[in-house]
């Protein structure tokens, strides 16, 4: 593998590293992480579904590309950047009503021979141990959507890498995926600490910091439909 070669690898890492950081991105993860249950561990599993969307609809956008010689159709791209706007609307709208109906409990667990940790659950949630078993899909749908509203910028870059090679074209887009499913985890791990030490010191802490980012999402949400539009 010459040094070519490695330099579109390390562009495809690179590339995957900032794309995972991209404000739509960490405030879609966020608002619905802060939405539920926050432990570290939900807000973890939330940034991994939301990056196993993401890669999902990119090797689906790649494959059929790359594969089957179809091109994307631009309406489903315009559809998918709308839809991206609906979606953090959507998200902010549903923090602060959770914050108004008082839909988030505060929960204090101890274990033996381990620090206690803050746990946050729905209303609907104490008492129900049903209600364990059930599957937010949400952030895998979300990760879909941006992974199709995202796909443009990354396969511009396709016909340079498959020049060189098809096979380094897949190495690409694998690197790429991996590297965003690897940046937006490390993301979801940092925001589990920061809303479980916020949780420890002040649930009005917590709620000020939940209607911020509620607010802050409509207004992203409204400016990027206008842009969109």
């Amino acid at each position: 593998m010459n040094t070519d070669m490695l330099w579109l690898l390390a562009l495809g890492a690179g590339g995957g590293l900032l794309h995972a950081l991209d404000a739509d991105h960490i405030l879609a993860v966020s608002t619905v992480a802060a939405g539920g249950d926050a432990s570290r561990r939900r807000v973890l599993r939330t940034a991994l579904n939301w990056a196993l969307g993401h890669g999902l609809s990119l090797a689906l956008v790649t494959l059929s590309v790359l594969g089957f010689g179809l091109a994307i159709p631009e309406a489903l791209s315009s559809v998918a950047e709308l839809l991206v706007g609906v979606v953090l609307l959507a998200a902010g709208l549903s923090l602060l009503r959770a914050g108004w109906r008082g839909e988030v409990a505060v929960s204090l667990h101890r274990h033996r021979g381990l620090p206690a940790h803050v746990h946050l659950h729905g209303r609907d949630h104490i008492g129900a141990q049903g209600a364990r078993g059930l599957v937010d899909h949400r952030p895998v749908l979300i990760g879909i959507i941006h992974g199709i509203a995202g796909s443009a910028p990354l396969l511009a870059l396709l016909p340079l890498v498959i020049q060189a090679q098809f096979m380094l074209a897949g190495l690409y887009i694998l690197l790429f995926t991996l590297c965003v499913a690897l940046a937006m985890c490390a993301f979801g791990g940092l925001l589990g600490v920061l809303v479980s030490g916020i949780l420890r010191r002040s649930r009005r802490a917590f709620d000020t910091m939940r209607a911020l980012l509620g607010l802050y999402a409509l207004g992203f949400g409204a400016f990027w439909l206008h842009q969109a539009l």
